[in-house]
């Protein structure tokens, strides 16, 4: 590069003025000692210009370029052009880069001498942190640090299909012509297809450096929220096709890349037929869900006869060979009793189930699940239990557990896990709310893997200990640790008066609301919070406070000194056991 630049940042922006200043600010947190940032804004319909402009009027290091509608990808192919760093990365608009992350991926890129480093993403559901990515093929490529250099460990690359996830070098990518094609919305498996195709090596980080949004409560749905929409849906028969092409290209020079890329891309073909099949459909005689079929088949079959090759010639997992036989013999019936039965067992009568009868029903598969929380000796325990077939009772064990505050926090907290008890000490962890995951040993592959019971029998259990009540959500392996009496609440005519009975350890109250993604702060009388519901904008007001550590929380009702002598008060405000003032 021409000058010394260290990193060029693309931010592709379009409709998102309540999480656009959350992204930009997180860029400025990155501890790189010279970067530049490209916004190019895909002609956005709200007020997302306006807010970057107020944001880098005084910020010489980022640049607005406001271009025609034209799409994601030739906002990436802008982006990338203007780029005069050492390294690249692209950013979507609505997410956020972890602290330090890109600072950690070029340090791994140098020390390994790759052409780029990838870390892993975080989702983020209605601003809280989630868990990591849905699926664990994707998750656990970034189970351990590592340099992919052989044919077979690039591939395993190909399971996670993310841009942002990750640092380029900018000659990299300018030299090999990588990029979006600028026809299709689905174009990030070609993006990274191609780049993992000309990369000689790829580091991989284990730390989480992405925060990836997903909107459930809002107007505006991402593309990969739109998964059955048949525009969609076609749009991803045309990038299939690309991907072939792109295959074709490059099939001599990396024939066994090139069919397990096919495989991949082919089994992502049937995404949206989970959608489609929605249970309420066997009521009304499949009808919908067979003209749902029969729409997506006319899609499909112009590919029938690469369909019928590929099945015949290669390892396509048996689910997936057995959905394109259905969908290409349209036996609809068969199909939908496959997909509700893989949606988790939906034709057994799982009420009358005892938990651990349900949890047999999994062992062909590894099950790690939450078992209760347990004192001994002034400390607290999370007890787990593995449930695998009895000849594989050695082959899985937990090798690591750790924790993420869910709140507003990055920083991941190890904790000491006991292998001969099954049992992990979350005594010195201070009160917050947590996202729980572990690292396993399964044969000799490390796995992440999240301690849960299934849905149907996942319960919120509460236990009191002390002067601490501790709550984990088995379904979502969400842990809580509050300290009790923390709060006295008050009415105060139409407002309510919030007073902490130990306000040493709280450095911060505040209403966060969901749908517009900002914190509404309390206004302090005294020595009390007031609540006033008339300040409170639409949608979903969460009541969050910070603690000493920095680490967030709910307030809840069980940290209450009146919660029972004031009834009608709680009752109030009370939503799912914590303050939730929702605002129509």
């Amino acid at each position: 590069m021409s000058n010394n630049v260290t990193l060029s940042i693309v931010v592709l922006s379009y409709n998102n003025e309540q999480y656009i200043y959350d992204c930009l600010s997180s860029l400025e947190r990155q501890n790189v000692d010279s970067y530049e940032v490209f916004i190019v804004d895909d002609s956005s319909t709200d007020n997302s210009v306006k807010i970057i402009k107020d944001y880098i009027k005084d910020k010489s290091q980022f640049h607005l370029i406001e271009k025609p509608n034209s799409g994601g990808a030739i906002s990436s192919q802008i982006g990338i052009s203007k780029a005069t760093g050492k390294y690249c990365a692209l950013v979507d608009s609505d997410d956020i880069v972890a602290d330090g992350a890109y600072a950690k991926l070029i340090a791994r890129i140098e020390q390994d001498g790759s052409d780029f480093a990838a870390g892993l993403p975080m989702r983020m559901t209605n601003g809280f942190m989630h868990t990591f990515l849905a699926s664990p093929v994707e998750s656990n490529i970034f189970v351990e640090n590592r340099v992919l250099t052989t044919d077979e460990e690039l591939e395993s690359f190909t399971r996670q299909v993310f841009y942002w996830n990750s640092v380029y070098k900018t000659d990299f990518l300018k030299d090999n012509n990588i990029e979006m094609p600028a026809n299709l919305l689905i174009a990030d498996r070609i993006y990274i297809y191609k780049a993992v195709m000309r990369a000689k090596k790829i580091s991989i980080l284990n730390d989480v450096v992405y925060f990836w949004r997903k909107k459930e409560n809002s107007d505006k749905m991402s593309l990969t929220d739109q998964t059955a929409e048949f525009h969609m849906i076609a749009d991803r028969c045309d990038s299939f096709q690309a991907q072939i092409k792109l295959c074709i290209q490059e099939f001599q020079q990396h024939p066994q890349y090139n069919k397990a890329m096919w495989e991949h891309s082919f089994a992502r073909l049937y995404y949206p037929l989970y959608t489609i099949a929605d249970p309420e459909n066997e009521e009304k005689g499949y009808s919908d869900f067979v003209d749902a079929c029969e729409r997506y088949r006319c899609f499909l079959m112009q590919y029938k006869g690469f369909f019928t090759h590929l099945i015949a010639n290669s390892d396509i997992p048996l689910n997936s060979k057995f959905i394109t036989e259905r969908i290409l013999t349209r036996h609809y019936k068969y199909l939908y009793k496959f997909i509700s039965e893989k949606k988790g067992y939906s034709d057994l009568n799982i009420k009358k189930l005892d938990t651990n009868v349900y949890n047999a029903l999994l062992r062909n598969s590894y099950n790690l699940s939450f078992k209760n929380i347990t004192e001994e000796n002034g400390r607290f325990f999370i007890n787990f239990q593995i449930l695998v077939n009895a000849e594989k009772t050695n082959t899985f064990s937990v090798r690591n557990v750790f924790v993420f505050n869910r709140y507003f926090n990055q920083k991941r907290i190890d904790l000491s896990y006991d292998a001969e008890l099954r049992r992990v000490d979350i005594t010195d962890l201070p009160p917050a709310t947590y996202i729980m995951n572990t690292v396993c040993d399964r044969g000799d592959k490390k796995i992440y893997y999240r301690p849960q019971l299934s849905d149907d029998f996942a319960k919120i259990n509460n236990y009191d200990f002390g002067d601490k009540i501790i709550t984990f959500n088995s379904n979502y392996s969400i842990l809580t640790i509050q300290k009790k009496n923390r709060f006295t609440v008050l009415r105060d005519g139409s407002n309510y008066l919030l007073g902490a009975n130990y306000p040493e350890d709280v450095k911060e109250i505040f209403f966060f609301n969901v749908n517009e993604n900002r914190r509404i702060p309390l206004n302090k009388k005294d020595s009390f919070y007031t609540i006033d519901r008339s300040t409170l904008p639409k949608g979903d007001n969460v009541l969050i406070y910070r603690t000493k550590e920095d680490l967030y929380t709910t307030v809840r009702k069980c940290e209450f000194s009146n919660s029972i002598l004031d009834r009608d008060i709680f009752n109030d405000l009370i939503i799912r056991g914590k303050i939730e003032i929702e605002v129509e």
